[in-house]
């Protein structure tokens, strides 16, 4: 069993399909795609420094083809043989920044919440995660993971085209439920911790990760028009205290954090697989300690959290 009875039933209408019944004109083009992936056999993969897999297989020119098609990629990198996936997002400094949390990921069932194209559940995998479920309503993505996924060949992870709060899930208990850029695009970010909270075991923990908003903000930041460092559908960043406060109103302990992290083009860029404006056009450009509309750059923290008894 995959977790709890029903996860399995809800993975079930996409068992064979990793898209299920979801609807978008570009789906049968990536369904072709990922059929003409080459079947590969005695593939070394690694998930705990990277997330690669290396095979003997001769056209590798073939694959990158494929794997081109399926731009943008957001988080990454992944190599696939001597094909680098570089991201937009060099996702592995993030990752760096959990680990320095020192948090034990060794045989948990784990949620991650938008989780993309899988690349942080891989690297969870790395860490020993027993099994992980992956939402993500964004079907590129879901192309994206199911590319790596058919190389990774791994059983212990699942991919679901669903948000949270339309996926069903009610009964089930995660060890570990991730949630990383997500808060401060949540129309009700109360709400978005409540269904975080209510599918957490009793001894489990959420692992939060947010941009955060100077002090001097208040509580919170609202961008007008809901665009934040050229990201739209951003309603609300939240101060450190702003932050604390929603986890005091829902009896939710800090058991960890990090340091502030300064998002840079180091980390966030335009690349050749993901080729379009990146956090190049996020910032003024006179003054980069300001966003294009004028709010402060963002900045970015991890919490550990976990219920109080």
């Amino acid at each position: 069993m995959f977790i709890s009875k029903e996860v399995e039933a809800l993975y079930y209408q996409y068992k064979d399909n990793p898209f299920g019944n979801k609807k978008d004109s570009r789906i049968e083009s990536w369904l072709e795609i990922l059929n003409r992936l080459p079947s590969i056999l005695n593939a070394e993969v690694e998930l705990v420094n990277e997330v690669s897999v290396d095979f003997d297989f001769k056209d590798s020119d073939k694959i990158e083809r494929l794997l081109l098609h399926l731009i943008p990629w957001r988080k990454g990198p992944f190599r696939i043989n001597d094909i680098f996936i570089d991201s937009e997002w060099d996702s592995e400094k993030k990752w760096k920044r959990f680990q320095k949390l020192n948090f034990d990921l060794d045989g948990k069932s784990i949620l991650d919440v938008g989780s993309g194209n899988g690349y942080y559940a891989f690297r969870m995998l790395g860490m020993g995660a027993d099994k992980v479920l992956c939402l993500e309503p964004n079907l590129i993505h879901v192309s994206q993971f199911s590319a790596i996924n058919h190389f990774v060949n791994s059983e212990n992870i699942r991919m679901i085209p669903e948000r949270l709060e339309e996926s069903g899930l009610e009964n089930s208990k995660f060890d570990t439920i991730f949630s990383m850029g997500l808060l401060y695009h949540q129309r009700n970010p109360i709400e978005h911790l409540t269904n975080l909270k209510n599918l957490l075991a009793d001894d489990g923990k959420i692992v939060l990760e947010t941009i955060i908003s100077p002090k001097e903000c208040g509580l919170v930041l609202e961008p007008s028009n809901g665009k934040y460092a050229s990201m739209p559908n951003v309603h609300f960043v939240h101060s450190d205290n702003g932050c604390k406060s929603i986890f005091r109103e829902l009896s939710l302990q800090v058991q960890a954090e990090s340091d502030l992290a300064v998002t840079n083009d180091k980390e966030q860029r335009s690349t050749k697989w993901m080729p379009f404006k990146s956090f190049e056009s996020a910032l003024n450009l006179q003054n980069k300690s300001i966003t294009i509309e004028g709010y402060p750059a963002p900045k970015r923290k991890f919490y550990v959290l976990g219920k109080v008894s």
